[in-house]
């Protein structure tokens, strides 16, 4: 996971805009018939931008271990969101901490382009839709999740090898969800979702638990 820079993380994703969409569930309009899971399922009309990067760092993460992206286009993807965050810190640091109404929408405008650019590379070229239904808290949160793993990763917070475990777990997660969400109309069960629950929670432990036991952690 060649990551190049920090980040606060899948290989078949669905797009979305961070101020208009969501993206939509496995073997949903828009994408291939037969493609590889995990998709990703966030939505981020109402998340903050450190939110959006870190959940854009985690499609980019997923869409890699899934093998819908190259380490190259994974890297250029790595470097787009650094730019954006950049960005973020500069005009928060020239307007008193905060993001000004004019330089959010901005912000929102660099999203919303990166999002589709993962989604277009993660489908060999296919131009992301306009539209998308709600996304599933679980899928939310699968990609936050990967996401932490890949900036603790660039961080130096955790090892590679650390990572890729962790990374490998996610991905195991996140393709039981689309699994479960196609074989259920596009949602999860209430025993579904309480099972992915339990699992992306003793997941995200596992991510605590590696950052804790990390050299730079010492």
């Amino acid at each position: 996971m060649n990551a190049v820079s920090s980040i606060n993380s899948l290989p078949t994703d669905a797009y979305l805009s961070p101020a208009t969409s969501s993206a939509p569930p496995a073997a949903t309009a828009g994408s291939p018939p037969n493609e590889s899971v995990p998709v990703d399922h966030v939505d981020l009309s109402s998340a903050s931008p450190t939110a959006q990067d870190t959940s854009e760092t985690g499609r980019i993460a997923l869409n890699l271990a899934a093998g819908n992206l190259t380490s190259d286009q994974a890297t250029d993807l790595y470097q787009q969101v650094a730019s954006i965050q950049s960005q973020i810190a500069a005009d928060k640091q020239a307007n008193g901490g905060t993001l000004s109404t004019q330089d959010a929408q901005t912000i929102d405008q660099l999203q919303s382009q990166l999002s589709g650019t993962i989604y277009s590379d993660a489908h060999n070229g296919a131009a992301p839709p306009t539209t998308a239904p709600n996304a599933s808290e679980a899928g939310k949160r699968a990609a936050m999740q990967a996401g932490r793993i890949e900036s603790n990763e660039q961080d130096g917070n955790i090892s590679a090898s650390q990572a890729q475990t962790l990374t490998q777990q996610q991905t195991q997660i996140d393709q039981q969800i689309a699994s479960d969400e196609q074989a259920n109309n596009g949602t999860l069960t209430k025993a579904q979702a309480q099972q992915i629950n339990q699992l992306q929670d003793q997941a995200s432990q596992a991510i605590n638990q590696a950052q804790s036991v990390s050299p730079a952690a010492q």
